[in-house]
């Protein structure tokens, strides 16, 4: 521990501050998945080179958001209902 603190200085911060973090993190989650809810059925443009990376930017961003809300539950499970269900 004494190593990693010493490698990355700012992680005893976010350690101080995990409930503003997970707050904060959780509504701009919300807000990012809330904008690709309603651009879900946007059209791509009528271009296939346009079209096609429309598409395939598409797929990147719903993998990437549910990676992201992935990474968040688990950090959320870990940091708060470990200790309760555990403890």
């Amino acid at each position: 521990m004494a190593g990693l603190t010493s490698a990355i200085p700012g992680i005893m911060w976010l350690s101080a501050h995990k409930n503003t973090l997970f707050v904060l993190s959780g509504v701009l989650m919300v807000f990012s998945t809330a904008l690709w809810w309603q651009q879900r059925g946007a059209p791509c443009p009528l271009d296939p080179i346009k079209a096609a990376a429309c598409s395939r930017l598409r797929r990147i961003n719903i993998w990437l958001l549910s990676g992201a809300w992935f990474a968040y539950v688990c950090g959320l499970f870990f940091a708060y209902l470990w200790v309760i269900i555990f403890y």
